[in-house]
């Protein structure tokens, strides 16, 4: 999960994109502030937290992928690593269950 979410962080600060990635868990604020607060505004906790909570919130999100949630990608770089993390997550996820129902 460590490492998940590691690589989340890498992907989403340094995507090149010039829309913040929006956590899933500020889904439901997204479009609900003034425009131009959005999305620096003080909603987002990811970016106007510290280090520890910021690190807590993409591990929160690395159990999400094992899930196969919705991880909200807003430039193509996100959208192609996160394919590529639910697709590995998933296999993950099948082999997990599958070797202790045996």
């Amino acid at each position: 999960m460590h490492l998940v979410g590691c690589i989340w962080h890498h992907i989403t600060i340094n995507s090149g994109n010039e829309d913040l990635w929006i956590p899933p868990i500020d889904f439901v604020w997204a479009g609900k502030y003034d425009p131009e607060d959005y999305p620096r505004g003080t909603i987002y906790e990811l970016y106007n937290r510290d280090d520890l909570r910021k690190y807590f919130i993409y591990l929160y999100n690395a159990v999400l992928f094992l899930g196969g949630n919705e991880m909200g990608p807003r430039s193509d770089w996100e959208i192609f690593y996160s394919i590529i993390l639910l697709i590995f997550m998933s296999i993950f996820n099948a082999w997990l269950f599958g070797d202790m129902a045996v």
